[in-house]
């Protein structure tokens, strides 16, 4: 209850919006003096440079000198509009993807998407060309863009469950799914931590990991439905 000072922290749009701002009030209510400041960015901030005490990553972590805390693995769903799918028909193999457009996803305009996503037998993520007249750069477009029938995505399913849940997209090849995705909580110092920065890192975390046991359970327990 004593805790007091800022806390700067970034993580993606999805993260923030789905799991971590609707049990924020929770935090704040038992720490009254405690103040959050919450990045949501499509750029990887850099933690030491901008001043941050940690940040959620979503992906492949590879930056010497943070100590990285894993938190779990989020599955990535392929995702369509009802009114795409009721125009272009919905895929059931991975060869019915050359009936279909792609929106594709960059961090940079100008360079090239990988495309479709997927992964072979043994768990190795496989790349599939495929058209697509929209390219983005950013995590709201893209949701934003398939939403409006411009083609398939593939996504965190923590940042389109609402969507898929409202019936604004509907998840397509879930027997090809592309690899998971592993969470990472990443901070710069494992010694000398301000108290206030480890109570939020340890709510952060257990906030995700509860999400993320949760999503796994249910996928289980869908399978075990369907055998």
């Amino acid at each position: 209850a004593n805790l007091r000072g800022r806390v700067r922290i970034d993580m993606s749009t999805g993260i923030a919006r789905q799991l971590v701002l609707p049990r924020l009030p929770e935090l704040l209510q038992r720490h009254p003096l405690l103040e959050v400041e919450l990045s949501s960015t499509d750029r990887r901030v850099d933690l030491v440079r901008e001043g941050f005490d940690c940040v959620i990553r979503v992906g492949p972590v590879n930056e010497p000198g943070l100590v990285a805390r894993p938190l779990g693995w989020v599955r990535v769903a392929t995702c369509a509009s009802p009114g795409y799918l009721a125009r272009k028909g919905t895929p059931r193999t991975l060869d019915d993807l050359a009936q279909h457009e792609l929106v594709h996803y960059v961090s940079t305009l100008g360079t090239r998407s990988p495309g479709f996503e997927s992964q072979d037998r043994s768990g190795t993520a496989q790349f599939r060309a495929m058209a697509g007249r929209i390219t983005v750069n950013s995590a709201e477009a893209y949701l934003g863009a398939c939403a409006a029938g411009l083609g398939l995505i593939q996504a965190p399913l923590l940042g389109v469950r609402e969507l898929i849940d409202r019936g604004l997209l509907v998840e397509v090849l879930p027997n090809h799914p592309a690899p998971p995705m592993p969470v990472t909580l990443l901070y710069a110092h494992r010694r000398h931590l301000p108290q206030r920065v480890r109570v939020v890192m340890d709510w952060l975390a257990s906030v995700v990991q509860a999400h993320l046991r949760a999503e796994a359970e249910a996928a289980e327990t869908g399978k075990l439905s369907k055998q």
